[in-house]
């Protein structure tokens, strides 16, 4: 009767850990919150994507591309610790709201604009801003908000399930919006893209969040932004991955700034058709995500490293391709690893620092994450450009990817000879 209870408890046991990366679907607040973030990440990649098309039919110019992600993401470079320390000093339910609210404006702004056909270069970098300054503040209210709908033990779960909405819209949203930008109907992308923000603001305005402590606003504002980073770098670990992050997204993540490029002059196609590709990627990092979400609660910095260097090599790889079947499949690769990457060292930084600290320290993961992506979109667009170096989409991508990988196997055979741990 023991080794059959025994069995029994053992089976119960692996069914759970099987089921582990689904368990915040179990709390009623976060299924809501949930649900919302794919309509607003949805309506996300409808914008970004509409961006990349319109800057690339305007211009032709890899330059002119890198810089719509530079005045995209500078904001999160610039206000992203704002946006932190309003996450940990106001009702962030409020300020969640208030950023879909904004969100909405915008797309109005922005499909007005293309219906009048007062659409230039510098318009395009003129709202593309806007959309930043907003995500900057979304951004780490978004990651604080999942931490807020779930209990602790079930933080691992929506972290990861979080990853796979991201991802989920990676996929739908390009696919879906690939066939209305290569008919130029912009006006009705980014219409979309405001029907997703309200979508989500609807939702999140039902949902109620557990209790959480907010920082007193006596401390004075560059104190506060201080004590975050300071927390941040007490937690060893969750200070080297937030380094990782920062320094993939430079020389991994922002080649997708030379998608369109490298789709035209490398793969002989249309340069719309990078949205296929985006899609490609969303794809395999749906899979990823779920993937480090069900090893979530062994989630280490090392573990995250390790996946990261089958993302460079990857990479690496795509840059020699000339094939626009493979350059799907690898792309396809390129996106598991990438998420399962990303989501395992967010579940470190996450699970590690404290509840009156999390806005401010997600608002550096945040600035890794998205906030260093000008510097990368910066300097591989003046590397490709012709105007630049001149070393073309392809050399470019395949050169950082490279200096990708020569960090990351720094970073894990440190960790492997780190003798400090013992």
């Amino acid at each position: 009767m023991c080794g059959v209870h025994y069995g029994w408890m053992m089976a119960e046991k692996d069914s759970s850990e099987k089921y582990a990366a689904f368990r915040a679907f179990s709390h009623k607040e976060f299924r809501r919150f949930y649900i919302g973030s794919i309509a607003s990440q949805m309506g996300f990649w409808f914008s970004h994507i509409s961006y990349q098309a319109l800057m690339a039919d305007l211009t032709n110019d890899e330059l002119w591309v890198s810089l719509l992600f530079v005045v995209t993401f500078l904001p999160v470079l610039a206000f992203g610790p704002l946006g932190g320390l309003l996450a940990d000093r106001l009702d962030r339910k409020k300020l969640l709201l208030s950023t879909y609210a904004a969100l909405i404006t915008i797309s109005c702004i922005q499909v007005i604009l293309v219906a009048t056909d007062s659409i230039s270069p510098f318009v395009l970098l003129g709202t593309s801003f806007l959309v930043g300054i907003v995500m900057a503040i979304l951004g780490p209210v978004v990651q604080a908000v999942t931490a807020n709908t779930v209990p602790y033990e079930d933080l691992s779960s929506a972290i990861s399930l979080q990853a796979m909405a991201s991802n989920a819209s990676r996929v739908l949203g390009p696919a879906l919006c690939a066939p209305l930008i290569s008919s130029n109907l912009y006006e009705v992308s980014w219409s979309l893209y405001g029907v997703g923000a309200a979508l989500a603001l609807v939702i999140a305005a039902g949902i109620t969040l557990f209790p959480y402590d907010l920082e007193s606003d006596h401390v004075p504002i560059f104190q506060s932004l201080s004590d975050g980073i300071n927390h941040a770098k007490e937690k060893k670990a969750a200070w080297q991955a937030l380094l990782l992050v920062g320094f993939i997204s430079i020389f991994g993540v922002s080649h997708v700034a030379l998608s369109p490029s490298f789709t035209a002059n490398s793969l002989g196609r249309a340069s719309s058709d990078f949205a296929w590709l985006g899609a490609a990627t969303g794809f395999g990092a749906l899979v990823g995500a779920l993937a480090a979400g069900s090893f979530a609660a062994k989630s280490t910095l090392r573990r995250g490293a390790l996946f990261a260097i089958p993302y460079s090599l990857l990479l690496t790889i795509f840059s020699r391709v000339t094939d626009f079947t493979t350059a799907i499949f690898l792309q396809l690769l390129v996106g598991f690893f990438y998420i399962a990457s990303f989501t395992t060292l967010q579940v470190v930084v996450q699970e590690l620092i404290e509840e009156k600290f999390r806005g401010r320290v997600m608002s550096l993961f945040q600035i890794a994450w998205a906030g260093l992506v000008p510097v990368g979109t910066l300097i591989m667009g003046l590397t490709a450009s012709s105007k630049g170096l001149g070393f073309g989409a392809a050399d470019t991508i395949g050169l950082t990817s490279l200096i990708c990988l020569c960090y990351i196997s720094w970073v894990v055979a440190r960790d492997i000879f780190d003798t400090s741990r013992f």
